[in-house]
Parts: C-alpha cells; sequence; structure tokens
C-alpha cells in the first residue's frame, strides 16, 4: 500500500512539474512577440580595452538604440534592424522557456533569457569565445507614436 502511493505521489509532482514547465514555455512565447528596441548594452569582455574606445563604444551604442529594433514573429521569423543594415533568421524557444535561440545565415546564437515582462526583455548570449563573455542585450516595448 505504502509503495502505491509513493509511486502516486512521484507521479503527481512529475506531472506538476510538466505543467509548469510548459506554462512557462507558453508564457514566455507570449511575452516575447512582437517588435522591441535597443534600450542598452553591456560587455562583460570589454573592460580592458582602453578608456577613449571604451566612451566611442557607448557613444555609438547610444545613437544606435534609436535605430536598433527586433522582430519575433509569431511565425518563428526573427528581423534585427539597424539604421544600416537588416538581418533575417528565425527564432526558437526552448522547451522550458530560458533560452532563446536565433538561426541567422552564417551563424545560429544561443541566449540565456535574463528577464522578460511586457514591456523588457534582457538576455545574454551565450558564446563561446571569451571577448563577449557575460556580454548582455536589453530591450525595451517601443513607444507608440501619438
Amino acid at each position: 500500500m505504502k509503495v502505491s502511493h509513493l509511486i502516486l505521489i512521484m507521479f503527481l509532482s512529475l506531472t506538476a512539474s510538466i505543467c509548469s514547465a510548459q506554462e512557462n514555455y507558453t508564457k514566455t512565447i507570449e511575452l516575447i512577440h512582437g517588435t522591441w528596441q535597443l534600450d542598452s548594452l553591456s560587455f562583460g569582455g570589454l573592460q580592458q580595452l582602453p578608456e577613449p574606445l571604451m566612451r566611442k563604444i557607448n557613444e555609438q551604442m547610444q545613437e544606435s538604440k534609436k535605430f536598433t529594433t527586433y522582430y519575433f514573429g509569431e511565425d518563428g521569423k526573427y528581423i534585427n534592424a539597424t539604421k544600416t543594415n537588416t538581418l533575417e533568421g528565425t527564432w526558437k524557444l526552448t522547451q522550458t522557456g530560458d533560452t532563446l535561440t536565433l538561426f541567422l545565415p552564417d551563424k545560429t546564437i544561443s541566449n540565456k533569457i535574463l528577464h522578460i515582462d511586457t514591456d523588457s526583455l534582457a538576455i545574454e548570449p551565450q558564446n563561446e569565445t571569451k571577448e563577449v563573455e557575460k556580454s548582455r542585450i536589453f530591450m525595451i516595448r517601443p513607444q507608440k507614436e501619438e
């Protein structure tokens, strides 16, 4: 009798865990759809660069914020548009809802989702090269023009 109770408890726990993961996946999918605007970037591996170069990178990032958007379509289409360039590909979310993978023409980039809600998204590219280690991309929903 005790073994059957233990099996039932294990089954219910596993079912609850699967349902929770599916709920997280569905919620993240719904939140990510649409257009996002670059808010800021954080470069973890660039601290060793000289101050003038860091200042120049920061100035360029401030300028590019106005023109950089990310689109995640419900059909899996991905578009990253800047003032001078547009990059298209597809995107997919892992079943656990914690990793966003971009499939681009020349590479695949996995991004750990650090935060997501209706108005903000923060991701950390998972790259094996140390120069972008611990870099982060922060996005916001673009403000609607009135």
